[in-house]
């Protein structure tokens, strides 16, 4: 299949001068909108990618010599491949094999593609001075928030501190001061709000804080009350909560963790142990259920070499069972 591209002033123009060179067979893929500088000004441009489908009518002999395609058979391989949650499949068959319009099987491909990527968000930027990792027990907050302090020390030039809430374990705070010492990374502890307010001043003087929290179910109040506490020491413009999640969770346990989570005003997600699963389809579709972005991809425990910005071209070589090259053509990679 070869795909092409057409720029013009917006999506309708670009659409319109396509079909009119190409007819009803164009087949739209995917859409960008940008700017382009003309001098002290900017004008709006829109860049399509589309493929062509063969419309001419089957003559009896070439339906004797080629196989017949069975798009839903194709389609349930693909959804078992990438590990589509159960609830989404049916959705999925309705959407993609509309009845009366057979597929082919590029075309299906595509459009399943399309489907798994489309409304995907990525935003790695971090504004506020104190980024706070929450998430349940075992998804590798700890390890993240390392990774995290190191990214932004190295590739963005920040002062970086790491503040420590999970001190009534003393694993997991010594786990967090190993890293604080090998890595040569401040590291403040709070037990309580109190403790936490002798801090401010010198934690204010760092561009960004990074938070570990407990991993404790946040169905414990208690729990749930001091962190609350301890989080509105800090100002409201300055502070933003990550959702830490594995890669490997089933998709109603992901659902699950931002329902407990999202009290805090989740703004981003950071997905780990992408190395520890086959299929991604869950952390695509939960990550399009919640509309969050996915902020940084975690595929190992090395650090800092397994921690890496979202972007699709780390998710797409992961999709499994197509049979068209993707990397040719999503339009990003």
């Amino acid at each position: 299949m070869e795909f092409l591209t057409l720029e013009a002033e917006d999506y309708e123009h670009a659409l319109r001068e396509a079909r009119t060179q190409w007819g009803s067979a164009v087949r739209v893929h995917a859409r960008k909108d940008f700017q382009v500088k003309r001098g002290l000004h900017s004008e709006k441009r829109c860049r399509i990618t589309f493929f062509l489908v063969d419309e001419t009518e089957p003559t009896e002999e070439s339906m004797a010599e080629e196989p017949v395609f069975n798009a839903e058979e194709h389609l349930s391989f693909l959804i078992e491949q990438n590990e589509i949650p159960a609830t989404k499949v049916e959705l999925i068959k309705s959407m993609l094999l509309p009845e009366g319009k057979p597929l082919g099987q590029a075309e299906l491909e595509v459009q399943f593609f399309q489907f798994l990527l489309e409304d995907l968000q990525f935003e790695d930027a971090i504004q506020q001075r104190y980024v706070v990792l929450v998430g349940p027990a075992g998804v590798g907050k700890t390890t993240s928030l390392v990774k995290l302090a190191i990214h932004l020390r190295a590739k963005e030039g920040k002062k970086v501190a790491l503040l420590s809430f999970d001190v009534h374990r003393p694993g997991a705070l010594e786990q967090v001061r190993g890293f604080a010492k090998e890595y040569s990374l401040p590291l403040y502890e709070a037990t309580d709000a109190g403790v936490l307010a002798g801090l401010l001043d010198i934690l204010e003087t760092y561009d960004h804080v990074l938070v570990d929290t407990t991993g404790r179910s946040s169905k414990d109040v208690m729990l749930r009350d001091s962190l609350s506490d301890l989080f509105s020491s800090f100002d409201d413009k300055e502070r933003e909560y990550t959702l830490v999640v594995s890669a490997s969770s089933k998709f109603t346990d992901l659902l699950s963790h931002f329902a407990l989570f999202n009290e805090y005003h989740l703004k981003k997600l950071l997905v780990t142990k992408l190395d520890e699963t086959q299929g991604i389809g869950n952390i695509l579709l939960f990550a399009k259920e919640v509309g969050l972005p996915i902020s940084f991809l975690a595929d190992g425990q090395g650090i800092p070499e397994d921690f890496h910005r979202a972007d699709a071209s780390l998710l797409v070589p992961r999709l499994r069972g197509f049979n068209l090259e993707l990397n040719q053509f999503f339009p990003s990679l």
